[in-house]
């Protein structure tokens, strides 16, 4: 049924989902899908909306008015749908050939809405005394921009250019390269990563079908959380990656309270330059699980290797937008604390101004809590991440903040400018002591021929810095200097792609 939904457009009904649970209502109708609009705060009807004086919560309000909250405790609603809202997706459905990539975006979910007669929706709008005819002709006249990353022509143009050679496979793809929404590891024999001896042929979890809905396709990959796999949703009818976490690490009670409470809230990060959460539960054998956008794209970890053949320009502005997805992860209180090439995937589909997803929230951390639990989930001393690009004070084990994701930023443009990680030691407590002693070298001293701006290079360094203190404060900080880095750099790239293409 919703087969031809874009991304945007199925977070917007997964959001739906999660307030028809928090009400307790048995099935999602259109009040839940406009409550998903509003939910979904960068699409265009939440904007324009909230232009109009329309919030979540007022709407919200409006809904427990009209319809109260259900009796049921422990709502399982599994895209059960309202015949109003079936309608909805019927005649979004059939307006989405005017968009460019044929795709049902939230504008449609909004203006089909507002044409379905006698809709909750509309009588949740009416209470609110929203101008319904305003409200569609705002939608109507939208503008094409959207986004705020103030590239120039030229640096535009550049990004397109290496969008259009990854789109056609011009960035060759290494064998450890997932196609999906994690970043995954090789599937070899690793008893360390928990892989025991399972290939992707083998693998016993092939075909099994999760909570009823998520059918198990094929490996995507093994890592030290847990394994990721692609797996068809039957009902939805397209293609999600799942990550199921090792058995070891969901068997403590503190593990699994703070597994729901981190994916609850990764759930509702909604940026497009973020591959999302999409569903979170525990199996029957208590495995957690994580379900992600499946991506189709290459890691950043492939554009690296041939990074001489990328432009300055077209590096800042990919850094530019992790900076975008990760600011937006801060805002709603979640911490990455894994930033690393192979956890960001250059998307083929979306266009250039947003194809750099960040993904992998699997060892997310919450920002804000109550006290009571943050003593119980948070535990000082614990060491989360990979080493190569951990912070001092996450090698350290000590309290972390937004400010760490930024040295772990640094170190991903450290190595996407230079092609090699600032610190690489003899031993995995080597290079986590470089980290907390050692300063990093210039760009010249890794690599002779090193083209890069002495801007940009001051920016990643300041990134870098030892104490939390000295470097950028937050992620918007950190795009400011970047676009500042961007104006001064010449056009001049740091290698031809053309000529490599």
């Amino acid at each position: 049924m919703l087969d031809h939904f874009s991304d945007s457009a199925i977070k917007v009904v997964q959001l739906a989902q999660l307030e028809t649970e928090d009400l307790c209502h048995d099935i999602i109708g259109t009040e839940h899908l406009l409550l998903g609009l509003l939910a979904y705060e960068i699409g265009t009807p939440a904007i324009i909306l909230k232009a109009l004086g329309i919030t979540r919560r007022k709407a919200k309000e409006e809904v427990l008015r009209i319809m109260k909250r259900g009796a049921k405790e422990n709502n399982s609603v599994d895209f059960m749908f309202t015949v109003r809202a079936k309608a909805v997706f019927r005649m979004a459905e059939e307006n989405r050939e005017r968009n460019e990539d044929g795709k049902v975006e939230p504008d449609d979910l909004m203006s089909a809405i507002l044409s379905v007669p006698r809709c909750t929706a509309q009588k949740v709008l009416h209470a609110l005394d929203v101008d319904t005819d305003e409200l569609i002709l705002r939608l109507a006249s939208k503008g094409t921009s959207d986004t705020e990353t103030g590239l120039n022509a030229i640096t535009f143009d550049q990004l397109n250019e290496l969008h259009h050679r990854i789109q056609a496979g011009g960035v060759p793809v290494s064998n450890d390269s997932g196609q999906q929404a994690f970043g995954n590891q090789a599937a070899t024999s690793d008893p360390q990563s928990g892989n025991n001896g399972h290939t992707a042929g083998n693998d016993p979890m092939i075909g099994y079908i999760i909570d009823r809905k998520y059918e198990v396709i094929s490996v995507l990959g093994y890592g030290g959380m847990g394994v990721v796999y692609k797996v068809n949703h039957l009902v939805l009818g397209r293609y999600f990656a799942i990550k199921i976490i090792h058995p070891y690490l969901a068997a403590d009670v503190q593990n699994r309270r703070r597994f729901q409470r981190e994916a609850q809230a990764a759930s509702r990060l909604t940026h497009p330059n973020l591959a999302t959460v999409f569903d979170w539960d525990i199996m029957e054998d208590g495995r957690p699980y994580i379900v992600m956008y499946y991506i189709d794209g290459v890691k950043l970890t492939d554009l690296i290797r041939v990074r001489q053949t990328v432009s300055e320009n077209s590096w800042i502005s990919i850094f530019m937008q992790m900076c975008d997805a990760v600011a937006h992860a801060h805002a709603n209180g979640v911490l990455h604390r894994d930033l690393k090439p192979s956890n960001v995937i250059l998307s083929k589909t979306d266009d250039a101004s947003h194809f750099v997803k960040i993904v992998d929230f699997g060892i997310a951390k919450i920002l804000t809590q109550n006290p009571s639990e943050a003593k119980d989930l948070t535990k000082s001393g614990e060491v989360f991440g990979s080493p190569f690009y951990m912070s001092p004070e996450q090698c350290m084990g000590r309290t972390l903040d937004v400010r760490s994701d930024i040295y772990g930023l640094g170190v991903v443009m450290y190595e996407c400018l230079t092609g090699s990680c600032p610190f690489v030691g003899e031993s995995l407590y080597h290079t986590m002591t470089q980290h907390v002693n050692a300063a990093p070298p210039p760009f010249s001293q890794i690599d002779h021929t090193n083209l890069i701006s002495k801007d940009l290079e001051a920016v990643v360094m300041r990134c870098l810095a030892k104490s939390p203190d000295n470097r950028y404060q937050s992620m918007t900080s950190v795009k400011r200097a970047l676009t500042m880095a961007l104006g001064a750099a010449s056009t001049r790239p740091s290698g031809s792609f053309q000529a490599n293409a």
